[in-house]
């Protein structure tokens, strides 16, 4: 969906940073959360792809706000909260006010290191031949979807050149609505001129990962 959160090739924020940052000490309240966003037991029929949806639901001055590890508490909250896990009393008081059955088997201390390794494989087995091949011209549709989408806004309307093909993977505009969907994920290589006007090499490109039905022959 179009949002605030879609931010890529946007003016007015300034120069990115790229010098790393000083690692969150064991006090600092942002170690403690991603300490719970990997450790925290997530209600049946949510994934990656629904929670990064609900963070970009997050009202537009929030999110622009909000530090990082922020919108990862607004988002876990509201998950909880939705499912019936939480109360906003509990929420508020950061006491809990009833203990609920386990959900399933607990995770040792000595598994976490493997599972943060596996990850979350969005690949899938070949659904067919890909609609294009590496050399073909594609546009990038322009559209504003209401639900969510990781169609960079930045890229719509403009035209590329499949540089490869990733194989076949889980859709995340309809992953994150509870659909499956599977569609070939390509690479689509753009000239920076084709993106934005004040960009002065040529030689200048940018790379975006790319769903089939984001695309069309250009």
């Amino acid at each position: 969906m179009d949002g605030v959160h879609d931010i890529g090739g946007m003016h007015g924020f300034g120069p990115v940073d790229p010098s790393p940052d000083k690692s969150l000490s064991k006090t600092d309240w942002r170690s403690r959360m991603f300490g719970i966003e990997l450790s925290y037991t997530q209600p049946g029929g949510f994934n990656l792809d629904w929670m990064r949806h609900v963070m970009e639901c997050m009202p537009p001055a929030k999110y622009l706000s909000s530090e990082y590890f922020d919108r990862w508490y607004w988002r876990d909250a509201s998950i909880l909260f939705n499912a019936g896990w939480v109360s906003i009393d509990e929420l508020t008081t950061g006491k809990s006010g009833t203990r609920r059955t386990a959900t399933g088997d607990l995770l040792p201390p000595e598994a976490v290191p493997a599972m943060l390794c596996q990850g979350v494989d969005s690949r899938r087995c070949s659904a067919g031949a890909p609609a294009f091949r590496p050399g073909d011209r594609v546009r990038a549709k322009f559209h504003a979807p209401l639900g969510a989408t990781r169609l960079p806004r930045y890229v719509r309307g403009h035209v590329g050149t499949i540089e490869a093909c990733h194989g076949w993977h889980r859709l995340p505009d309809a992953s994150a609505h509870g659909d499956e969907q599977i569609e070939a994920l390509y690479c689509v290589g753009f000239h920076a001129r084709e993106l934005w006007d004040d960009v002065v090499s040529p030689r200048d490109r940018v790379f975006a990962d790319l769903w089939e039905s984001y695309l069309e022959p250009a």
